[in-house]
């Protein structure tokens, strides 16, 4: 039987006790960590079709690690094999700037510095630690995608490695069913390799900064984040953030601005009722010049968060009062009855849908196109026996909001991919695209080797 040895890979094969082993078993959160049989790092594409037919013949499970940023064990493997496409980070901008290439082992720190130097930018999401290939083929929703739309919106044309060793290109002509999938269903259907993606002139400076507010002003903020989401543009957003800080760790309410410099209204009018409805205890802004500049703006933060880490997300229509007190009653009282987890937070992603609305219901497998924000719900643990009840709590908090924005709205939004943890239906994760994704699974990966990921159950009828 032939043996990894013997495949005559151009990229390196990493064993348990191999000296960077341990090193690359690395994901943002511990619980993400399996221990594979191997680890191969690719540096050519062609390395990878010889690695899926080994698996074949020895039944070995397959995972693709990109940033390795998801909180469940998507792209690790116990005894298994995981491809990890670190080495495989080259970015390209062309000629013309009107596009970037964008190899499939990329975080958006990679995309956003080549950007920087020549110019341009692109759709990415707002952390610059989040691999490219698990955040595209899931959407990308970033700071720039009310303007822009979703990085996915803006894919021109991929290089895939299907299931059966194939590499092909796709784009709208050629390999058309596989275009649309990527752009929305997730890790399902092959092992994007390569990304060509839209470019665009920069919109910085940018604006951004913190207000700090007690949590007993919590009322006050959120009436200001309500007069905030009536008046937002495309260029001007908010975060708003349930935290606990030291040293006494109290609740606090934090608002962290992104304004880009395209905003058709001034800084101090976008952030008047921050300053006026509520009164921050800390307003602190400044102007940073680009993406990479503010895809670094939380290292300080998340080098000191304890590292157990579970996320999930919900979606919703408006900031409905009663939705996001009782959010806040919940959070505060599980970080308040458990220490170990006061690291647990809630951003609340403020800002109107922008041209992520104006692509129809099934132009690309990315199903939520109707005007909405965001929640995530980051349950963060320091011990291991406190891992479940995080888990718990950050799924009460994700399905509460869900089911009260259900209730506001008159229909359920559903869940993005990007923070599904695997245990929700497939019918709210993809939508009314999940029929469609059925017969593609069926087409492009009738084996089922993409089991990593949330499963999309093959449709053969």
């Amino acid at each position: 039987m032939t043996s990894m040895a013997s495949l005559d890979l151009k990229g390196q094969v990493l064993v348990p006790g191999s000296s960077e082993y341990d090193a690359a078993l690395h994901r943002n959160s511990d619980l993400s960590v399996l221990e594979p049989g191997y680890i191969v790092q690719p540096e050519a594409y062609t390395d990878i079709p010889p690695l899926l037919a080994y698996a074949a013949v020895r039944d070995l499970e397959v995972a693709v690690k990109s940033g390795g940023c998801h909180s469940q064990t998507w792209a690790s493997s116990q005894g298994g094999v995981v491809i990890d496409l670190s080495r495989l980070n080259r970015i390209t901008v062309s000629d013309d700037k009107a596009s970037v290439s964008i190899q499939g082992g990329a975080n958006w720190g990679d995309v956003y510095e080549a950007g920087a130097k020549e110019g341009v930018e692109v759709p990415g999401t707002s952390l610059w630690i989040v691999g490219v290939g698990g955040s595209l083929t899931g959407g990308a929703n970033g700071n720039l995608s009310s303007r822009y739309g979703l990085g996915s919106d803006n894919l021109l044309e991929a290089t895939v490695v299907l299931a059966d060793g194939r590499i092909v290109r796709t784009n709208t002509e050629e390999e058309p069913d596989l275009f649309w999938a990527i752009r929305g269903g997730g890790n399902q259907f092959g092992i994007v390799v390569e990304f060509v993606v839209r470019a665009y002139p920069p919109s910085g400076p940018m604006t951004v900064g913190r207000l700090v507010y007690p949590g007993t002003a919590f009322d006050d903020v959120l009436k200001a984040a309500q007069e905030f989401e009536a008046a937002a543009t495309p260029d001007d957003k908010v975060t708003m953030s349930f935290m606990r800080t030291g040293p006494d760790f109290k609740p606090t309410v934090i608002v962290l601005p992104w304004i880009s410099s395209k905003s058709s209204r001034s800084v101090q009018e976008i952030l008047k009722p921050f300053r006026t409805t509520a009164l921050p205890i800390v307003d602190y802004t400044t102007t940073l010049p680009d993406q990479l500049a503010t895809s670094h703006v939380f290292d300080a933060t998340l080098s000191q968060a304890p590292r157990r880490l579970t996320i999930r997300g919900a979606t919703f229509t408006k900031l409905w009062t009663d939705m996001v007190a009782e959010a806040w009653r919940r959070w505060v009282t599980f970080t308040e009855e458990n220490p170990d987890s006061r690291s647990t937070a809630m951003m609340w992603d403020i800002r109107p849908a922008g041209r992520i609305a104006e692509f129809a219901v099934g132009e690309t497998a990315y199903p939520l196109r109707e005007p909405h924000s965001f929640v995530a719900i980051q349950g963060r643990n320091t011990r291991r026996e406190n891992d479940k009840t995080t888990y718990a709590l950050v799924k009460d908090i994700a399905d509460y909001i869900r089911q009260a924005n259900t209730a506001h709205a008159g229909h359920d939004l559903g869940v993005l991919l990007s923070m599904a943890q695997g245990d929700e239906p497939p019918e709210a994760v993809f939508g009314p695209n999940l029929p469609r994704l059925r017969k593609l699974k069926a087409k492009y990966d009738p084996k089922n080797v993409w089991k990593k990921g949330f499963a999309i159950e093959p449709d053969f009828s």
